[in-house]
């Protein structure tokens, strides 16, 4: 993707001060390393959970008790009861 932007002077002269302090062969590279550095500062606020995308929506509107062995066996087993009917037909 091709982006074009007009800087003014003083921004121009900027620009070209960051790509040789950062040693850079062009200013493409150094726009492209500064929107990576911006991105990674933003995610880095973000917890492990939004930066994945949230909790999955299933797992919070299902029952209280499913962190409870006996049920989770009922509940997988009705969904591999259902399979086998589904199979069966």
């Amino acid at each position: 993707m091709t982006l074009t932007v007009k800087l003014a002077e003083l921004e121009q002269s900027r620009l070209d001060a960051i790509a040789v302090a950062m040693r850079t062969s062009n200013q493409s590279e150094v726009v492209r390393m500064l929107i990576n550095e911006k991105f990674e500062s933003l995610q880095s606020e973000k917890t492990l959970v939004e930066r994945r995308g949230g909790h999955p929506q299933h797992l919070l509107d299902g029952a209280s008790a499913l962190s409870e062995r006996s049920t989770r066996q009922k509940i997988i087993a009705k969904k591999l009861a259902a399979k086998a009917e589904r199979r069966a037909q």
